[in-house]
Protein backbone atom coordinates (compact mmCIF):
# COMPACT_ATOMS: atom_id res chain seq x y z
CA UNK A 1 0.00 0.00 0.00
CA UNK A 2 1.06 3.54 -0.48
CA UNK A 3 1.98 5.06 3.04
CA UNK A 4 3.51 8.06 1.24
CA UNK A 5 -0.11 9.24 0.19
CA UNK A 6 -1.07 10.37 3.76
CA UNK A 7 1.78 12.34 4.50
CA UNK A 8 0.16 15.53 3.66
CA UNK A 9 -2.74 14.96 5.51
CA UNK A 10 -2.57 16.94 8.41
CA UNK A 11 -1.47 13.72 10.25
CA UNK A 12 -2.34 14.04 13.85
CA UNK A 13 -4.70 12.13 16.03
CA UNK A 14 -5.85 12.07 19.64
CA UNK A 15 -5.68 15.59 21.66
CA UNK A 16 -5.48 15.22 25.31
CA UNK A 17 -8.22 17.01 26.96
CA UNK A 18 -11.47 17.30 29.52
CA UNK A 19 -14.95 16.12 27.91
CA UNK A 20 -17.48 14.56 29.76
CA UNK A 21 -19.63 11.46 28.58
CA UNK A 22 -22.63 13.51 26.58
CA UNK A 23 -21.26 16.96 27.25
CA UNK A 24 -22.53 16.88 30.53
CA UNK A 25 -19.64 19.35 32.66
CA UNK A 26 -20.66 18.74 36.22
CA UNK A 27 -18.59 16.89 38.95
CA UNK A 28 -19.28 13.64 38.02
CA UNK A 29 -17.64 14.16 34.44
CA UNK A 30 -15.39 11.54 33.12
CA UNK A 31 -11.55 13.05 32.44
CA UNK A 32 -10.71 11.51 29.19
CA UNK A 33 -7.36 9.29 29.44
CA UNK A 34 -3.82 11.20 28.96
CA UNK A 35 -0.76 9.98 26.98
CA UNK A 36 1.69 9.15 29.54
CA UNK A 37 5.15 7.33 28.34
CA UNK A 38 4.21 4.52 29.95
CA UNK A 39 1.18 4.18 28.32
CA UNK A 40 2.87 4.40 25.23
CA UNK A 41 4.89 1.71 25.93
CA UNK A 42 2.25 -0.42 27.22
CA UNK A 43 0.76 0.35 24.11
CA UNK A 44 3.38 -0.56 21.65
CA UNK A 45 5.68 -2.70 23.47
CA UNK A 46 8.48 -0.44 22.71
CA UNK A 47 11.57 -0.02 24.71
CA UNK A 48 12.42 3.40 26.20
CA UNK A 49 15.50 4.41 24.92
CA UNK A 50 16.19 8.08 26.74
CA UNK A 51 14.42 11.20 28.81
CA UNK A 52 12.21 11.53 31.08
CA UNK A 53 10.31 8.51 32.21
CA UNK A 54 7.26 10.87 33.79
CA UNK A 55 6.95 12.38 30.60
CA UNK A 56 2.68 13.08 28.90
CA UNK A 57 1.55 13.52 25.52
CA UNK A 58 -0.64 16.02 24.08
CA UNK A 59 -1.96 14.15 20.83
CA UNK A 60 -0.08 11.72 18.35
CA UNK A 61 1.22 12.86 15.05
CA UNK A 62 2.63 11.59 12.19
CA UNK A 63 3.54 14.88 9.83
CA UNK A 64 6.62 16.37 11.47
CA UNK A 65 5.06 19.92 9.31
CA UNK A 66 1.89 19.38 11.46
CA UNK A 67 3.60 18.97 15.06
CA UNK A 68 2.55 21.20 17.87
CA UNK A 69 4.02 21.17 21.14
CA UNK A 70 3.40 18.55 23.50
CA UNK A 71 3.00 16.26 20.56
CA UNK A 72 3.94 12.65 20.03
CA UNK A 73 5.81 12.19 16.71
CA UNK A 74 5.80 8.66 15.13
CA UNK A 75 8.17 8.37 12.60
CA UNK A 76 6.48 6.47 9.76
CA UNK A 77 8.84 5.21 6.74
CA UNK A 78 6.92 5.36 3.37
CA UNK A 79 7.95 4.64 -1.10
CA UNK A 80 8.72 8.52 -1.01
CA UNK A 81 9.32 9.58 2.89
CA UNK A 82 11.19 8.68 5.80
CA UNK A 83 9.96 10.28 9.41
CA UNK A 84 13.43 9.17 10.56
CA UNK A 85 14.76 12.30 8.76
CA UNK A 86 12.39 14.75 10.96
CA UNK A 87 12.96 14.34 14.22
CA UNK A 88 15.38 16.91 14.72
CA UNK A 89 12.71 19.24 13.18
CA UNK A 90 10.19 17.82 15.14
CA UNK A 91 11.75 18.00 18.68
CA UNK A 92 12.53 21.64 17.44
CA UNK A 93 8.52 22.40 16.88
CA UNK A 94 7.57 21.13 20.23
CA UNK A 95 7.42 17.17 19.98
CA UNK A 96 7.54 15.95 23.28
CA UNK A 97 8.43 12.44 22.91
CA UNK A 98 8.90 10.40 19.58
CA UNK A 99 8.73 7.04 18.25
CA UNK A 100 11.06 5.33 16.38
CA UNK A 101 11.85 2.08 14.43
CA UNK A 102 16.05 2.71 14.57
CA UNK A 103 17.84 4.01 17.23
CA UNK A 104 18.91 7.97 17.04
CA UNK A 105 22.44 8.83 15.82
CA UNK A 106 22.56 11.61 18.28
CA UNK A 107 19.45 11.16 21.27
CA UNK A 108 17.30 13.99 21.54
CA UNK A 109 16.58 15.69 25.05
CA UNK A 110 12.93 13.87 24.85
CA UNK A 111 12.09 10.85 25.62
CA UNK A 112 12.31 8.18 22.69
CA UNK A 113 10.25 5.06 22.44
CA UNK A 114 12.45 2.53 19.98
CA UNK A 115 9.89 -0.15 18.10
CA UNK A 116 10.11 -3.16 15.73
CA UNK A 117 7.70 -0.96 13.30
CA UNK A 118 6.36 2.57 13.70
CA UNK A 119 3.18 1.59 11.36
CA UNK A 120 2.54 -1.00 13.62
CA UNK A 121 2.95 1.09 16.28
CA UNK A 122 0.59 3.39 15.53
CA UNK A 123 -1.87 0.60 14.86
CA UNK A 124 -1.32 -0.02 18.28
CA UNK A 125 -2.16 3.33 20.24
CA UNK A 126 -5.00 3.27 18.03
CA UNK A 127 -6.26 0.46 19.61
CA UNK A 128 -4.87 0.58 23.31
CA UNK A 129 -7.29 4.18 22.74
CA UNK A 130 -9.93 2.67 22.02
CA UNK A 131 -9.87 -0.69 24.54
CA UNK A 132 -9.82 2.50 26.96
CA UNK A 133 -13.63 3.51 25.70
CA UNK A 134 -16.00 0.71 27.17
CA UNK A 135 -19.25 2.07 26.62
CA UNK A 136 -18.31 2.87 22.76
CA UNK A 137 -19.73 1.63 19.66
CA UNK A 138 -17.12 1.14 16.45
CA UNK A 139 -19.52 0.65 13.03
CA UNK A 140 -16.85 -0.55 10.42
CA UNK A 141 -17.04 -0.61 7.00
CA UNK A 142 -15.48 -1.60 4.06
CA UNK A 143 -16.45 -2.92 0.24
CA UNK A 144 -15.71 -2.47 -3.05
CA UNK A 145 -17.75 0.49 -3.53
CA UNK A 146 -19.41 3.09 -1.54
CA UNK A 147 -17.75 2.81 1.29
CA UNK A 148 -17.01 6.72 1.88
CA UNK A 149 -20.91 7.50 0.93
CA UNK A 150 -22.53 4.45 3.48
CA UNK A 151 -19.87 6.17 6.02
CA UNK A 152 -21.42 9.62 5.64
CA UNK A 153 -24.69 8.48 5.10
CA UNK A 154 -24.34 6.30 8.75
CA UNK A 155 -22.52 9.14 10.51
CA UNK A 156 -25.86 11.44 9.57
CA UNK A 157 -28.38 8.96 10.96
CA UNK A 158 -26.45 8.76 14.03
CA UNK A 159 -25.45 12.21 14.77
CA UNK A 160 -28.77 13.00 15.15
CA UNK A 161 -29.06 11.30 18.56
CA UNK A 162 -25.49 10.63 19.67
CA UNK A 163 -22.11 11.80 19.73
CA UNK A 164 -20.31 10.54 17.07
CA UNK A 165 -16.48 10.37 16.01
CA UNK A 166 -16.14 9.44 12.19
CA UNK A 167 -13.48 8.86 9.33
CA UNK A 168 -12.16 12.15 8.17
CA UNK A 169 -12.72 12.14 4.22
CA UNK A 170 -11.16 8.78 2.70
CA UNK A 171 -8.51 8.17 5.27
CA UNK A 172 -9.20 4.13 5.75
CA UNK A 173 -5.98 2.49 5.16
CA UNK A 174 -3.27 1.90 8.11
CA UNK A 175 -2.28 5.05 8.54
CA UNK A 176 -5.87 7.04 8.30
CA UNK A 177 -7.62 4.47 10.40
CA UNK A 178 -5.30 4.79 13.36
CA UNK A 179 -5.56 8.62 13.12
CA UNK A 180 -9.37 8.85 12.44
CA UNK A 181 -9.38 6.85 15.93
CA UNK A 182 -7.09 8.55 18.14
CA UNK A 183 -9.39 11.19 18.76
CA UNK A 184 -12.26 9.61 20.49
CA UNK A 185 -13.43 10.59 23.51
CA UNK A 186 -15.42 9.60 26.39
CA UNK A 187 -17.72 11.46 25.34
CA UNK A 188 -18.41 9.50 21.67
CA UNK A 189 -21.05 6.82 21.59
CA UNK A 190 -19.99 5.97 18.20
CA UNK A 191 -17.23 5.73 16.34
CA UNK A 192 -17.50 5.03 12.49
CA UNK A 193 -14.82 3.95 10.87
CA UNK A 194 -14.24 3.30 7.08
CA UNK A 195 -11.86 0.40 6.01
CA UNK A 196 -9.51 0.15 2.75
CA UNK A 197 -7.24 -1.80 1.43
CA UNK A 198 -5.06 -3.25 -1.76
CA UNK A 199 -3.60 -6.56 0.13
CA UNK A 200 -4.99 -9.55 1.63
CA UNK A 201 -4.27 -9.03 5.11
CA UNK A 202 -5.24 -5.44 5.14
CA UNK A 203 -8.76 -5.56 6.74
CA UNK A 204 -7.74 -7.99 8.98
CA UNK A 205 -5.27 -5.58 10.69
CA UNK A 206 -7.69 -2.59 10.62
CA UNK A 207 -10.23 -4.79 12.41
CA UNK A 208 -7.92 -5.86 15.33
CA UNK A 209 -6.96 -2.06 15.63
CA UNK A 210 -10.82 -0.91 15.60
CA UNK A 211 -12.40 -3.94 17.26
CA UNK A 212 -15.90 -3.33 15.58
CA UNK A 213 -19.17 -3.60 17.30
CA UNK A 214 -21.02 -3.39 13.78
CA UNK A 215 -19.74 -4.47 10.53
CA UNK A 216 -20.66 -3.66 6.74
CA UNK A 217 -19.47 -5.12 3.40
CA UNK A 218 -21.16 -3.01 1.22
CA UNK A 219 -20.25 -5.49 -1.88
CA UNK A 220 -17.59 -7.10 -3.68
CA UNK A 221 -16.63 -6.22 -7.05
CA UNK A 222 -13.58 -6.04 -9.18
CA UNK A 223 -11.43 -3.58 -7.48
CA UNK A 224 -7.65 -3.90 -6.40
CA UNK A 225 -7.30 -7.11 -8.70
CA UNK A 226 -3.34 -6.17 -9.00
CA UNK A 227 -2.47 -6.57 -5.58
CA UNK A 228 -5.73 -9.67 -4.82
CA UNK A 229 -5.35 -11.75 -7.80
CA UNK A 230 -9.34 -12.21 -9.23
CA UNK A 231 -12.73 -11.35 -7.58
CA UNK A 232 -12.15 -14.56 -5.59
CA UNK A 233 -9.36 -12.96 -3.95
CA UNK A 234 -11.09 -9.48 -3.41
CA UNK A 235 -13.95 -11.66 -1.28
CA UNK A 236 -11.15 -12.96 1.04
CA UNK A 237 -9.79 -9.99 1.81
CA UNK A 238 -13.75 -8.10 2.19
CA UNK A 239 -13.87 -11.01 4.04
CA UNK A 240 -11.33 -10.25 6.96
CA UNK A 241 -14.28 -8.08 8.49
CA UNK A 242 -16.27 -10.22 8.96
CA UNK A 243 -14.00 -13.18 10.38
CA UNK A 244 -12.32 -10.97 13.16
CA UNK A 245 -15.51 -9.06 14.67
CA UNK A 246 -16.13 -10.20 18.57
CA UNK A 247 -18.85 -12.88 18.55
CA UNK A 248 -21.30 -10.94 19.97
CA UNK A 249 -20.69 -8.17 17.16
CA UNK A 250 -23.56 -7.27 14.73
CA UNK A 251 -22.99 -7.99 10.80
CA UNK A 252 -24.68 -5.95 8.33
CA UNK A 253 -25.40 -7.99 5.03
CA UNK A 254 -26.16 -7.40 1.68
CA UNK A 255 -28.93 -9.72 0.29
CA UNK A 256 -28.40 -8.82 -3.50
CA UNK A 257 -24.94 -9.86 -3.13
CA UNK A 258 -24.00 -13.68 -3.32
CA UNK A 259 -20.09 -13.15 -2.43
CA UNK A 260 -21.13 -11.07 0.45
CA UNK A 261 -24.06 -13.81 1.45
CA UNK A 262 -21.16 -16.47 1.47
CA UNK A 263 -18.94 -14.84 3.53
CA UNK A 264 -22.20 -14.08 6.55
CA UNK A 265 -22.61 -17.77 5.93
CA UNK A 266 -19.43 -19.36 7.28
CA UNK A 267 -20.08 -16.27 9.84
CA UNK A 268 -22.05 -16.78 13.57
CA UNK A 269 -22.80 -13.30 14.80
CA UNK A 270 -25.92 -12.27 14.54
CA UNK A 271 -27.16 -10.69 11.28
CA UNK A 272 -28.79 -7.93 9.74
CA UNK A 273 -29.58 -8.25 6.21
CA UNK A 274 -30.31 -5.07 3.68
CA UNK A 275 -31.52 -4.67 -0.33
CA UNK A 276 -34.16 -4.85 -2.71
CA UNK A 277 -34.21 -8.90 -2.22
CA UNK A 278 -37.66 -9.10 -0.43
CA UNK A 279 -36.14 -11.77 2.11
CA UNK A 280 -33.77 -8.47 3.66
CA UNK A 281 -34.80 -7.50 6.59
CA UNK A 282 -34.16 -3.58 5.67
CA UNK A 283 -35.63 -3.23 2.39
CA UNK A 284 -35.81 -0.87 -0.15
CA UNK A 285 -38.67 -0.62 -3.29
CA UNK A 286 -40.51 1.25 -5.77
CA UNK A 287 -36.64 3.25 -6.57
CA UNK A 288 -37.60 6.38 -8.40
CA UNK A 289 -35.06 8.95 -10.01
CA UNK A 290 -35.57 12.61 -9.40
CA UNK A 291 -33.21 13.68 -11.49
CA UNK A 292 -30.51 15.64 -10.55
CA UNK A 293 -32.65 15.92 -7.60
CA UNK A 294 -31.71 12.31 -6.37
CA UNK A 295 -33.65 9.30 -6.50
CA UNK A 296 -36.39 8.09 -3.92
CA UNK A 297 -37.28 4.69 -2.48
CA UNK A 298 -39.74 3.38 0.06
CA UNK A 299 -37.95 2.15 3.52
CA UNK A 300 -38.80 -1.15 5.11
CA UNK A 301 -37.85 -2.30 8.33
CA UNK A 302 -39.99 -4.51 10.08
CA UNK A 303 -43.72 -3.47 10.18
CA UNK A 304 -42.39 -0.05 9.58
CA UNK A 305 -42.42 1.55 6.09
CA UNK A 306 -41.61 5.12 4.78
CA UNK A 307 -41.46 7.10 1.89
CA UNK A 308 -37.48 8.59 1.59
CA UNK A 309 -35.56 11.21 -0.87
CA UNK A 310 -31.80 11.16 -0.52
CA UNK A 311 -29.64 13.76 -2.62
CA UNK A 312 -27.44 10.94 -3.84
CA UNK A 313 -27.84 10.36 -7.73
CA UNK A 314 -28.67 6.32 -8.89
CA UNK A 315 -30.00 3.53 -8.16
CA UNK A 316 -26.64 2.11 -6.37
CA UNK A 317 -27.01 5.18 -3.78
CA UNK A 318 -30.65 3.89 -2.73
CA UNK A 319 -28.67 0.20 -2.16
CA UNK A 320 -25.99 2.55 -0.31
CA UNK A 321 -28.57 4.27 2.46
CA UNK A 322 -29.93 0.75 2.77
CA UNK A 323 -26.58 -0.07 3.89
CA UNK A 324 -26.62 2.70 6.23
CA UNK A 325 -30.04 1.95 7.37
CA UNK A 326 -29.06 -1.88 8.17
CA UNK A 327 -26.33 -0.53 10.91
CA UNK A 328 -28.59 2.21 11.83
CA UNK A 329 -31.24 -0.59 12.68
CA UNK A 330 -28.38 -3.03 14.08
CA UNK A 331 -27.66 -0.03 16.72
CA UNK A 332 -30.98 0.24 17.45
CA UNK A 333 -31.95 3.82 15.84
CA UNK A 334 -35.18 4.52 15.71
CA UNK A 335 -37.00 4.36 12.35
CA UNK A 336 -37.78 7.65 12.22
CA UNK A 337 -34.31 9.42 12.87
CA UNK A 338 -33.26 6.77 10.50
CA UNK A 339 -35.13 8.31 7.48
CA UNK A 340 -35.04 12.06 8.34
CA UNK A 341 -30.98 10.33 8.58
CA UNK A 342 -30.67 9.51 5.50
CA UNK A 343 -32.79 12.33 4.08
CA UNK A 344 -30.31 14.69 5.97
CA UNK A 345 -27.41 13.33 4.09
CA UNK A 346 -25.60 15.90 1.50
CA UNK A 347 -22.85 13.70 -1.15
CA UNK A 348 -19.65 13.97 -0.47
CA UNK A 349 -17.25 16.09 -3.12
CA UNK A 350 -16.37 14.36 -5.84
CA UNK A 351 -19.17 11.63 -6.02
CA UNK A 352 -21.53 11.89 -8.24
CA UNK A 353 -21.73 15.71 -7.37
CA UNK A 354 -24.18 17.59 -9.52
CA UNK A 355 -22.23 21.67 -10.48
CA UNK A 356 -23.12 23.66 -13.19
CA UNK A 357 -20.97 24.71 -15.54
CA UNK A 358 -20.74 28.16 -18.28
CA UNK A 359 -23.91 28.25 -20.93
CA UNK A 360 -26.20 26.35 -18.62
CA UNK A 361 -23.88 22.66 -18.85
CA UNK A 362 -24.63 20.47 -15.45
CA UNK A 363 -21.41 18.50 -14.57
CA UNK A 364 -22.37 15.19 -13.00
CA UNK A 365 -18.50 14.93 -11.00
CA UNK A 366 -17.99 11.22 -10.24
CA UNK A 367 -14.06 12.09 -10.57
CA UNK A 368 -13.00 10.73 -7.07
CA UNK A 369 -12.51 6.72 -8.07
CA UNK A 370 -13.31 4.21 -10.49
CA UNK A 371 -13.57 0.35 -11.16
CA UNK A 372 -15.55 -1.80 -13.73
CA UNK A 373 -18.47 -1.63 -11.15
CA UNK A 374 -18.63 1.71 -10.18
CA UNK A 375 -18.45 3.33 -13.90
CA UNK A 376 -21.06 0.91 -14.88
CA UNK A 377 -23.27 2.27 -12.25
CA UNK A 378 -21.72 6.30 -12.98
CA UNK A 379 -22.96 5.24 -16.60
CA UNK A 380 -26.87 3.68 -15.81
CA UNK A 381 -27.67 6.68 -13.77
CA UNK A 382 -26.50 9.62 -16.68
CA UNK A 383 -28.63 7.12 -18.95
CA UNK A 384 -31.65 8.11 -16.15
CA UNK A 385 -31.34 11.74 -16.57
CA UNK A 386 -33.81 13.75 -19.18
CA UNK A 387 -33.83 12.22 -22.48
CA UNK A 388 -34.17 15.88 -24.08
CA UNK A 389 -30.16 16.88 -23.97
CA UNK A 390 -27.29 15.61 -24.84
CA UNK A 391 -24.89 13.36 -22.53
CA UNK A 392 -20.87 13.65 -22.56
CA UNK A 393 -19.31 11.12 -21.34
CA UNK A 394 -15.24 11.61 -19.98
CA UNK A 395 -13.70 8.48 -18.69
CA UNK A 396 -9.96 7.97 -17.27
CA UNK A 397 -8.44 4.80 -16.52
CA UNK A 398 -9.19 2.97 -13.83
CA UNK A 399 -6.08 1.54 -12.20
CA UNK A 400 -5.19 -1.62 -10.21
CA UNK A 401 -6.93 -3.87 -12.45
CA UNK A 402 -3.87 -5.98 -12.78
CA UNK A 403 -4.42 -8.46 -15.96
CA UNK A 404 -8.15 -7.63 -16.21
CA UNK A 405 -6.86 -4.02 -17.37
CA UNK A 406 -7.70 -4.59 -20.69
CA UNK A 407 -10.83 -6.53 -20.90
CA UNK A 408 -12.43 -4.11 -17.79
CA UNK A 409 -11.63 -0.82 -20.59
CA UNK A 410 -12.78 -2.84 -23.63
CA UNK A 411 -16.40 -3.51 -21.68
CA UNK A 412 -16.86 -0.12 -20.54
CA UNK A 413 -16.09 1.25 -24.30
CA UNK A 414 -19.05 -1.63 -25.52
CA UNK A 415 -21.44 -0.34 -23.36
CA UNK A 416 -20.64 3.55 -23.29
CA UNK A 417 -21.54 2.56 -27.39
CA UNK A 418 -24.73 0.68 -26.15
CA UNK A 419 -25.98 2.80 -24.24
CA UNK A 420 -26.24 5.36 -26.88
CA UNK A 421 -24.16 9.01 -25.53
CA UNK A 422 -23.30 11.62 -27.75
CA UNK A 423 -19.66 11.51 -27.16
CA UNK A 424 -16.90 9.21 -25.45
CA UNK A 425 -13.64 11.20 -24.22
CA UNK A 426 -11.20 8.76 -23.06
CA UNK A 427 -7.73 9.67 -21.34
CA UNK A 428 -4.59 7.72 -19.44
CA UNK A 429 -2.74 4.57 -20.57
CA UNK A 430 -6.28 2.23 -21.88
CA UNK A 431 -8.07 5.09 -23.65
CA UNK A 432 -7.37 4.00 -27.07
CA UNK A 433 -8.44 0.78 -26.08
CA UNK A 434 -11.83 1.84 -24.37
CA UNK A 435 -12.28 3.93 -27.51
CA UNK A 436 -11.62 1.30 -30.04
CA UNK A 437 -13.82 -0.70 -28.25
CA UNK A 438 -16.75 1.58 -28.47
CA UNK A 439 -15.93 2.64 -32.30
CA UNK A 440 -16.25 -1.60 -32.70
CA UNK A 441 -19.80 -1.28 -30.59
CA UNK A 442 -21.15 1.06 -33.35
CA UNK A 443 -20.32 4.56 -31.62
CA UNK A 444 -18.26 6.19 -34.32
CA UNK A 445 -15.17 7.96 -34.91
CA UNK A 446 -16.84 11.43 -34.46
CA UNK A 447 -18.43 10.91 -31.26
CA UNK A 448 -15.91 8.60 -29.40
CA UNK A 449 -11.97 10.28 -28.76
CA UNK A 450 -9.48 9.22 -26.95
CA UNK A 451 -7.02 11.73 -25.46
CA UNK A 452 -2.91 11.64 -23.76
CA UNK A 453 -3.48 15.10 -21.44
CA UNK A 454 -6.36 15.80 -19.40
CA UNK A 455 -5.89 19.44 -20.64
CA UNK A 456 -6.69 18.56 -24.20
CA UNK A 457 -10.49 17.18 -22.18
CA UNK A 458 -10.69 20.82 -21.43
CA UNK A 459 -9.92 22.62 -24.52
CA UNK A 460 -12.30 20.14 -26.21
CA UNK A 461 -15.20 20.96 -23.62
CA UNK A 462 -14.58 24.87 -23.84
CA UNK A 463 -14.46 24.86 -27.82
CA UNK A 464 -17.86 22.84 -27.78
CA UNK A 465 -19.43 25.06 -25.18
CA UNK A 466 -18.30 28.02 -27.19
CA UNK A 467 -19.60 26.61 -30.16
CA UNK A 468 -22.86 25.81 -29.37
CA UNK A 469 -22.50 21.97 -29.93
CA UNK A 470 -23.04 21.57 -25.72
CA UNK A 471 -25.94 24.19 -24.85
CA UNK A 472 -27.89 24.68 -21.10
CA UNK A 473 -29.16 21.46 -19.64
CA UNK A 474 -26.54 18.61 -21.44
CA UNK A 475 -24.59 16.75 -19.40
CA UNK A 476 -21.26 15.91 -18.62
CA UNK A 477 -20.29 13.08 -16.39
CA UNK A 478 -16.79 12.79 -15.15
CA UNK A 479 -15.20 9.37 -13.92
CA UNK A 480 -11.62 8.17 -13.24
CA UNK A 481 -9.70 6.09 -10.76
CA UNK A 482 -8.03 8.43 -7.67
CA UNK A 483 -4.56 7.85 -9.69
CA UNK A 484 -6.17 9.85 -12.83
CA UNK A 485 -6.96 12.98 -10.56
CA UNK A 486 -9.73 13.56 -12.66
CA UNK A 487 -10.85 16.48 -10.58
CA UNK A 488 -8.39 18.84 -12.43
CA UNK A 489 -10.54 18.90 -15.62
CA UNK A 490 -13.68 19.57 -13.39
CA UNK A 491 -11.36 22.41 -11.42
CA UNK A 492 -10.45 23.85 -14.34
CA UNK A 493 -13.48 24.10 -16.36
CA UNK A 494 -14.93 25.45 -12.95
CA UNK A 495 -12.35 27.85 -12.70
CA UNK A 496 -12.26 29.11 -16.02
CA UNK A 497 -15.86 29.16 -16.67
CA UNK A 498 -17.70 32.54 -18.06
Amino acid sequence: MELATVRNTGACGMKNGRTAKNSGSGSGAMQNPVWTLSRVLLATGGRFLSGRPEAGFRRVCTDSRAIEPGDLFVALRGETFDGHAYLVQAVQKGAAGLVVDTTPEKMPPVPVVLVTDTLRALGDLAAYRRSLMPDLQVVAITGSCGKTTVKEMIAAILAREYNVLKTKGNLNNLIGLPLSLLPVEFHHDFAVMEMGMNQPGEIARLTEIADPDIACITNVQDAHLAGLGDISGVARAKGELFAGIKAWGRLVVNADDKRVRGIARRCSQKKITFGRNPKAEVRGTRLRSLGERGMAFTLQIGGNAARVRIRGLGAHNVQNALAAAGMAHAAGVRFKEIVAGLESFAPFENRLQVQSLSGGIRLVNDAYNANPSSVLAALETLRQMDHSHKKVVILGDMLELGTQSVAAHQAIGRQVARLGFDALLAVGDFAETLVAAAWQAGMSKKKARFFTKKEQVSVWLRESIAAGSLRPGDWVLIKGSRGMRMETITHDLLEKQG
